[in-house]
């Protein structure tokens, strides 16, 4: 008995130890209905129209009445060729009604739209949900079609907050992009591609930072867009549905995906960090550490690229003379292998320049490597192969039938977007790969724009998915990329791509990130290093230069590479010694290349844990292409085993000493970096 008791006691004390659960509650009063716990309030109006009258997030308003009337639009395609586009304006408001969970609220909002003459209502419901103790709200909508329609575009959620003083803008272009947000500014993400990395976008102020996100782990195209105007600032996610998501049997479509915003007083990495790396972990692509993904060894080792263009003497002698200078082990990622001009004649790459294999044997006998450029996704139709091969069976199609088609000033000449799920063109891909591995004895391939390009929506007929947007292009590329590594990618060779899209990570064991817009209106943050570091290797930070490296930016682009995490460099050898200041660049490269060699037991699945900005002797100099900022910089960075490091670098010909933010001065010598252990 007396153990019973004690028993008891202890399980009485350990609950009453526990937080207390912050529930949700749904409330009605004073002309609105309001969800809300602790943490997150929101009050919608309760008078015959539908608004957001008040959004409160720990107490934060940020509401902005009036401008959250239009919360949806659905673009509908009937059973005759009609393509209405219907908004609340042109529906019928019916209300609301709750929902309750065991440990969530919600609030469904419900619209009626008359789309036919048959009797029935067509309802449109947005459910607005909050979970006990959470604080995000999750958005969701669905709709009620007639027989034989289709919903074929959206814009959901369209919300709206008060447009702050002083805002910036992040959004996920590449590495992660600020803008400062400008009276009339309209800012997009288009996902997954170059200009979208990720599913997220925020307005940082004093106010707070508010999040958004689109938590959708099919990885479907999406428009994410920021618009400010007349004190408003709108969110929204715009979208080429997916045919396939209108049921037919049930004759309902669903967003196959729940939207969740918030707000946090601790700034946007922490937004990011706290609400987005979570999700992100519970995706496909995020799941594996660097160290569960099976990459070769000598790739997680590696820390120099090389961009080796053409296979002129002038080529061969830039390339050894890199070997010679940085001390070997350079990936050199080759372009003009082949008889054609760049965007041009994809993919009729072989026969191959017969000069290319004897070169490629050369280099990886100095203990190099050799990954050969293709393209993932252009499809010349001038080309013999399109004829053929039946290209225009393997074309994206617009609606009305017509090729998607891209013209680019290296060539041009028109190229055709070649949509993924063709089972013509994943042939064609495997065979390149097999090709050139055993023809030309590469340690792998570069597959372009596939991790860079947004999605088109496809409309083909003879395609072997639903027609409009969808999951069927990261899905298509998924299982193209899978059946290669399985099967065609021979033992420690690689396939990479250029650009982040999160989606592809697991499809390649490396990344080439050098698109992430930038000028001196738009700062590159790290916030794809905030989420995904411990998941991904990059390399490179954006383009270096392709005629001069002594402006700056080279310089920079490297220290900002190298405290990012990325393998360095991605420049054109014949650049680094025309003359005595692109020497110097040379030495700043070697520096940090010696100094990345010794940093594989954090870098290599380690995390990014926050910019450094030292105090002090600090400079700020004007950035070509970049725009200002520090000539020192650091970063923290915590190993796979937990510890924690700081690493600091000079980009300045000078010697500096500055501030850390301990308090401690170090001394740092012109064009070096230094590793401090925390």
């Amino acid at each position: 008995m007396t153990y019973k008791l004690v028993i008891s006691a202890i399980i009485a004390s350990s609950l009453s130890a526990l937080p207390a659960i912050a529930k949700t509650s749904v409330t009605k009063g004073n002309g609105t209905v309001r969800i809300a716990n602790e943490h997150v309030a929101m009050e919608f109006a309760d008078n015959g129209s539908f608004d957001i009258v008040s959004m409160k997030f720990a107490g934060t308003e940020m509401a902005k009445p009036g401008d959250n009337r239009q919360p949806w639009s659905l673009t509908y395609l009937g059973e005759q060729g009609e393509t209405p586009t219907i908004e609340p304006r042109y529906a019928v408001y019916h209300g609301w009604r709750e929902e309750d969970c065991d440990t969530s609220k919600a609030i469904v909002f419900s619209w009626h739209t008359r789309l036919k003459y048959d009797g029935n209502n067509y309802p449109v419901e947005m459910r607005v949900s909050l979970d006990d103790n959470a604080d995000l709200l999750r958005w969701n909508l669905s709709a009620n079609v007639p027989d034989n329609w289709t919903i074929t575009n959206f814009v959901f959620p369209n919300i709206a907050i008060d447009s702050p003083v002083e805002g910036k803008v992040i959004t996920p272009g590449g590495w992660g992009n600020e803008y400062a947000l400008k009276e009339n500014g309209d800012y997009e993400a288009n996902y997954p591609s170059w200009n979208a990395s990720m599913q997220m976008i925020m307005l940082d102020s004093k106010k707070g930072t508010f999040y958004f996100s689109p938590e959708d782990r099919n990885a479907c195209g999406k428009m994410m867009r920021i618009r400010e105007k007349d004190g408003a600032v709108s969110f929204r996610t715009e979208v080429a549905a997916s045919y396939g998501w209108t049921d037919k049997a049930s004759h309902r479509f669903n967003v196959p995906w729940t939207t969740v915003t918030g707000t946090t007083a601790g700034g946007w990495s922490e937004a990011a960090v706290k609400w987005y790396r979570p999700f992100a972990l519970s995706t496909p692509w995020g799941s594996k550490t660097l160290k569960e993904r099976n990459i070769p060894e000598w790739l997680e080792k590696k820390d120099l690229w090389m961009r080796a263009k053409y296979l002129g003497d002038t080529t061969v002698v830039a390339v050894n003379k890199a070997i010679d200078y940085f001390g070997g082990s350079i990936c050199f990622h080759w372009y003009f292998w082949h008889h054609h001009s760049y965007d041009s004649h994809y993919p009729d790459y072989f026969p191959a320049n017969p000069k290319f294999e004897p070169i490629v044997r050369q280099v990886r006998n100095r203990g190099c490597q050799v990954l050969p450029y293709i393209n993932g996704r252009l499809w010349d139709p001038g080309t013999e192969s399109y004829a053929a091969r039946n290209g225009k069976d393997a074309s994206c199609r617009r609606p009305d039938g017509a090729l998607y088609t891209e013209v680019y000033p290296t060539s041009i000449v028109p190229n055709t977007v070649t949509c993924p799920s063709s089972p013509i063109w994943k042939n064609i891909i495997l065979e390149l790969a097999d090709s050139i591995q055993d023809r030309l004895h590469t340690n792998g391939l570069y597959i372009d724009q596939v991790a860079a390009a947004a999605p088109y929506p496809c409309y083909a007929r003879n395609h072997n998915h639903p027609a409009g947007g969808g999951e069927f292009w990261y899905n298509s590329y998924r299982d193209m990329m899978a059946e290669l590594r399985e099967s065609h990618l021979r033992k420690d060779n690689i396939v990479f791509s250029e650009e982040n899209a999160e989606c592809y990570i697991p499809c390649f064991d490396i990344l080439l990130t050098v698109n992430t817009p930038h000028n001196p209106d738009c700062r590159i943050v790290p916030l794809f290093p905030l989420i995904y570091s411990d998941r991904v290797l990059t390399c490179a930070y954006t383009y270096s230069p392709y005629t001069d490296v002594t402006k700056g930016e080279f310089r920079y682009q490297n220290m900002q590479c190298f405290l990012y995490g990325s393998q360095l460099g991605w420049v054109d050898p014949r650049l680094l010694w025309v003359n005595e200041k692109a020497e110097y660049e040379a030495l700043f490269l070697r520096n940090l290349t010696n100094l990345r060699k010794k940093q594989h037991d954090v870098f290599t699945g380690g995390r990014y844990i926050a910019e450094v900005i030292p105090m002090g002797d600090n400079p700020i100099v004007d950035v070509h292409t970049f725009g200002k900022d520090h000539v020192i910089k650091g970063a923290i960075w915590e190993s796979p085993k937990g510890k924690r490091v700081m690493y600091v670098v000079n980009s300045d010909s000078v010697t500096h000493t500055v501030t850390l933010p301990d308090g401690k001065s170090l001394t740092i010598e012109p064009i070096t970096g230094k590793r401090i252990n925390l």
